[in-house]
């Protein structure tokens, strides 16, 4: 799913939308379920719909490729018993199925780590997705298909501290008892998938709040998808590679132009909503083009393989930084805007390679101007 698809999912989890059916698993900390809930949307008031709404759409929030990720189902799990099938069958059940619901509910208690409690909300909504002309608009009263679709979050459930609170109809402070209450989610997935506007049985969408906490025992355990690499994993691998490819040939001029080719390519490709790859042959390419010696690269395909994965993709956002350019040592730390990067120059004076950076009208230091030096005159 690209931005583009996951606006156009979120947008709809409100009330009076979509969502037909909300269904939850409440958990102790030992991993007890303490009680299944069974709400009925129509006896539901409009306030408590709308925080379940916006608990729901924290679950597809944040930056594709660092909170929101793309996966497909392997084979097997399409097979009759695999997890991609038990997804499926409560989807095509809109959750009516109640046995289905338990075992569920008992395999993400299985599989979820947390010390505290919890709750596992689990929804389900049908779309009548309208279908666009070929100016890109919407055409009232037509559509290509339905997507029928479960959401699913797994929110910590936490205790608030007693005090006093403003009540707005009082007018004043009241005493607040201590209670339980629901946080936003930390763990999330969206099936099936939203792939060029139509539904993507094959795939999901997962979510996770933090990159350090990604609950992989979801993806992997609960739904047979594996996670891709996290963002700074990414950073890292890149990294390590552009210094082993370019060695000696790792120079300042190299590395800028590196970066450069790949905001690029960000840039060249912003209007899709689609978050840009770069492929094993691609990224030998850029090696290439920016230093890399052929000797060296001839060995290149299978330190990647070995190092990211064999048909593995990198995203470029989490290779470089889009915004600025950062030259730093122990001792000291630049930070250039990207469009200004190329006015920084090197150059060997008497053996010894030093960063040039000219001086303007706007330099400060410690937020004094700083003046140009007076140019000597040349007629003496």
């Amino acid at each position: 799913m690209d931005k583009k698809a996951i606006s156009e999912i979120r947008k709809l989890i409100k009330p009076d939308s979509c969502i037909d059916r909300i269904r939850a698993c409440y958990v102790n900390e030992e991993g007890e379920v303490i009680c299944e809930l069974h709400d009925s949307l129509a006896a539901m008031e409009k306030e408590s719909l709308e925080k379940y709404c916006e608990i729901l759409r924290g679950a597809m929030s944040g930056k594709p490729g660092r909170n929101l990720f793309n996966m497909e189902f392997p084979l097997e799990e399409e097979a009759e018993g695999g997890r991609q099938q038990l997804l499926y069958r409560l989807q095509q059940s809109e959750l009516k199925n109640d046995e289905l619901l338990t075992l569920f509910f008992n395999k993400v208690v299985e599989n979820f780590r947390c010390q505290s409690k919890y709750l596992i909300l689990l929804v389900h909504g049908t779309y009548d997705i309208p279908a666009r002309g070929t100016d890109n608009e919407e055409m009232e009263d037509a559509s290509d298909y339905v997507y029928s679709f479960l959401l699913c979050c797994i929110c910590p459930v936490t205790l608030m501290k007693e005090g006093l609170c403003y009540d707005e109809e009082a007018c004043t402070f009241l005493d607040r008892r201590m209670d339980w209450a629901v946080q936003k989610p930390v763990s999330g997935f969206l099936f099936p998938a939203f792939n060029d506007r139509q539904p993507d049985i094959h795939s999901l969408l997962y979510y996770c709040r933090k990159e350090d906490e990604r609950h992989e025992e979801i993806s992997s355990d609960l739904l047979g998808c594996v996670l891709p690499i996290p963002e700074s994993g990414q950073k890292e691998l890149f990294k390590s590679m552009v210094e082993q490819t370019l060695g000696r040939d790792c120079t300042f001029e190299n590395v800028k132009n590196l970066n450069d080719a790949v905001n690029e390519l960000i840039e060249q490709n912003k209007d899709s909503g689609e978050p840009v790859q770069i492929e094993k042959a691609q990224m030998r390419r850029l090696l290439s083009e920016n230093g890399a010696d052929q000797s060296v690269l001839s060995d290149f395909d299978a330190a990647y393989d070995e190092a990211v994965g064999e048909g593995v993709p990198l995203m470029a956002e989490n290779l470089v930084e889009t915004t600025k350019l950062e030259v730093k040592s122990p001792s000291l730390k630049i930070s250039v805007k990207a469009d200004m990067a190329d006015m920084l120059r090197t150059r060997v004076i008497d053996g010894m390679e030093y960063l040039l950076i000219p001086v303007v009208d706007e330099l400060e230091v410690n937020g004094i101007r700083i003046l140009q030096a007076k140019k000597e005159d040349s007629a003496g």
